[in-house]
This record gives structure tokens, C-alpha cells and sequence, in this order.
């Protein structure tokens, strides 16, 4: 049994024809053989002479060792002898096939295995998720105590402010009454004092823009004007006369000239004498000349002396005169009226709401 380098060979045994490896050949039919294709085969046993026969001819002897027995074996073409195919070398060994009853034991044993170990693996996990959560719930519980300790805390404070506020409210209410009836009770007598200052004022007039002089004499003045509009004023009329403080100190006009009669019927005529003088002069109004005053003439007013609450009052109802298109503002007795139109009615201004209102 040695291996030939023979590229012709037959094989019977595979279709390998690996000619490295061992093979035999067979005397009778000179097909080669491989030596582990033979030694696997489970009715053939390992070769080892070189006068070999194959198995195919074998199976045409006779069977027996019988001299008289000289019948050959008959050979049937059909069947085709072949030995064993070689084992992989990673093929399990031949072993007893494993019967349904038993598998199923396996298989039983191995889910049994299987359920006790994930049961184990289960109790652990469960375990330690449980101690973990149990000490997150003692966590949130200390959390909800300590809210709920911040919650009564706050509760108390808030019911505390919540009675402060009603009580503050209350207070707070009372006092807007009283505000309000302090409101009114001070406009009142607001109202009140301004009366009483411009019926104080009821004999007096006011002359605006005369030019002061250092020198003046300001009975002089009142005299000389009075010639001018046909109302003589001797010394015997006038209480007293004087020019009085500017009320905003930067304005550029003279001080005015507060003149006192005697009486109201006297202090009328003089108005009503200089109202009649511009009427019939509205060339020449009053001016510094008709007072006796040299140099350049420049324009004088005289009108009521007016309180220092009315005197404001009017200067507003002169700007909403030319804003809402009044035609007329004048004073009389102190009272303040504005028309729009000749035919319209006229309007008694009383304070600044009253002013406000108009249409």
C-alpha cells in the first residue's frame, strides 16, 4: 500500500483524486481506493497488504470457504458498493440517537434550570429596585413633610396678612370717606375764602401796565386819569392806592395799581367811565399819555380787582376762549362770563371744572 504519482488513475472509493494521500489500488479491478475512505467505513477494516481487493470484488466471489461450493456470487450492476464517506474531522462522534422522551427530559430540565436561575436573577433585581425605592419613597416622603410643614407656615402667614389686608381695607375705606368729605369740606371753604377775598376787594380796581417812575405820584395818576374819562376822583374819594407785588417775579410788565374807593357805587363809575371812554376812542384807548405820563405812550387796562384764585381763573377762561372760539370774556363783580356768539347765552364760569366743561 503506497502512493503512486499517477495522474490516470480510477478511483472508486470518491471523486477526490487527491493523489498526495494514501490510496491503494485493487488487484482484480485496479481502481484506487483511498486508505481513510476504506478505514471509515463501518464493514471495512483498515488494508494492510498489497494484495488488496476492493469490495466491488469481493462481492463477486463466492461466499463461503466450501470446496464444493463453486457457485459465484451474482453480481447485480445496479448496486453501486461504496465504502463510507470519511468523517469530518469536526462531525460529532457516533453516538445512540437520542429518543422523543428523552428530549423532552432535556428540555424539561433546562427550562427548569432556566426559570430557576431567572427567578433567582428576578429576586435580586427586584430586591434591590425594592430597597431603592423604598428609600425614595422615605425621600419624597421627608420632602412632602417638609412641604407640607412650609405649606402650614405659609398658611398661617397668609390667613395673618389676609386679616391685616381686611382690616387695612376697612381702615383704608374710612378713610376715603373722611378724604372725600374733607374734599368737599375744603373746596367749601375754599370757595368761602375766595368769596370773602373778592367781596373785600368789591370797592377796588386794578390798573395794569401803567409805567413806573421813581418819582411818581401815583394820586397824580389816578386823578389825571380820571379827567381823561369824565369820572373826577379827589383825594376825598380813594381809601387807599399802591402798586402791588408781581405774581411771577421774571415778567417784564410794571407792577400793577390796587385803588381803593370809598365806596362800590364809585368804584362802579370809574369802570364804567373807562369802559365808555374806549368805546368812543377805539383809535385811542386808554393809554400811559391819558395818565399824565410823558414819553411813548403805551396801553393800559383798567378792570376789577380780582382775588387770586379768580384772577387765574379768568387768564384760563381767555386761553379756552380762543381754543373753543369764545367770542366774549369779561368780569363783573367779580363773577367771571364768556359767550361764543353774539346771539348765544352767556356762561358763568365758577371754577375750573365748570371751564373744562364747555363745549
Amino acid at each position: 500500500m503506497a502512493g503512486k504519482e499517477n495522474e490516470d488513475l480510477k478511483w472508486g472509493c470518491c471523486s477526490v483524486g487527491l493523489q498526495d494521500q494514501n490510496y491503494i489500488t485493487c488487484s482484480k479491478c485496479a481502481f484506487a481506493y483511498h486508505v481513510e475512505c476504506l478505514s471509515s467505513s463501518c464493514d471495512q477494516e483498515k488494508p494492510t497488504t498489497s494484495a488488496w481487493t476492493c469490495p466491488l470484488c469481493l462481492g463477486t466471489q463466492s461466499k463461503g470457504n466450501d470446496d464444493n461450493m463453486s457457485t459465484p456470487v451474482r453480481y447485480n450492476p445496479n448496486i453501486t458498493v461504496r465504502p463510507g464517506k470519511r468523517q469530518a474531522l469536526t462531525s460529532p462522534p457516533n453516538e445512540k440517537p437520542v429518543t422523543r422522551d428523552e428530549m423532552q427530559d432535556i428540555i424539561q430540565g433546562v427550562m427548569v434550570q432556566f426559570h430557576q436561575t431567572m427567578r433567582t436573577t428576578i429576586e435580586e433585581i427586584l430586591g434591590a429596585k425594592l430597597k431603592s425605592l423604598k428609600d425614595e419613597i422615605k425621600n419624597v416622603k421627608d420632602e412632602i413633610k417638609d412641604v407640607k410643614d412650609s405649606m402650614d407656615f405659609m398658611n398661617t402667614k397668609y390667613e395673618a396678612i389676609n386679616r391685616e389686608h381686611a382690616d387695612s381695607s376697612e381702615k383704608i375705606k374710612s378713610l376715603e370717606t373722611e378724604n372725600s368729605a374733607m374734599q368737599s369740606k375744603i373746596a367749601d371753604l375754599s370757595n368761602r375764602v375766595n368769596q370773602m377775598e373778592q367781596k373785600a376787594r368789591m370797592n377796588n380796581i386794578e390798573i395794569q401796565c401803567m409805567p413806573e417812575r421813581k418819582d411818581e405820584n401815583l394820586l397824580s395818576i389816578i386823578t389825571e386819569l380820571g379827567k381823561s374819562i369824565n369820572c373826577p376822583v379827589s383825594q376825598e374819594h380813594l381809601a387807599h392806592y399802591t402798586r402791588i407785588t408781581k405774581v411771577n417775579k421774571d415778567s417784564k410788565r410794571p407792577k400793577s395799581i390796587v385803588v381803593q374807593f370809598n365806596s362800590p357805587r364809585m368804584r362802579d363809575q370809574f369802570l364804567a367811565a373807562t369802559i365808555k371812554f374806549n368805546k368812543s376812542k377805539p383809535q385811542d384807548k386808554l393809554n400811559s399819555s391819558h395818565a399824565g405820563i410823558p414819553g411813548a405812550r403805551t396801553p393800559i387796562f383798567v378792570c376789577e380787582h380780582l382775588s387770586t384764585n379768580n384772577k387765574a381763573l379768568h387768564a384760563a377762561a381767555r386761553q379756552a376762549a380762543k381754543t373753543k372760539c369764545y367770542k366774549y370774556v369779561w368780569v363783573r363783580s367779580g363773577r367771571i362770563y364768556m359767550r361764543k356768539t353774539d346771539n348765544s347765552d352767556y356762561k358763568l364760569i365758577r371754577d375750573f371744572d365748570t371751564l373744562n366743561k364747555l363745549p
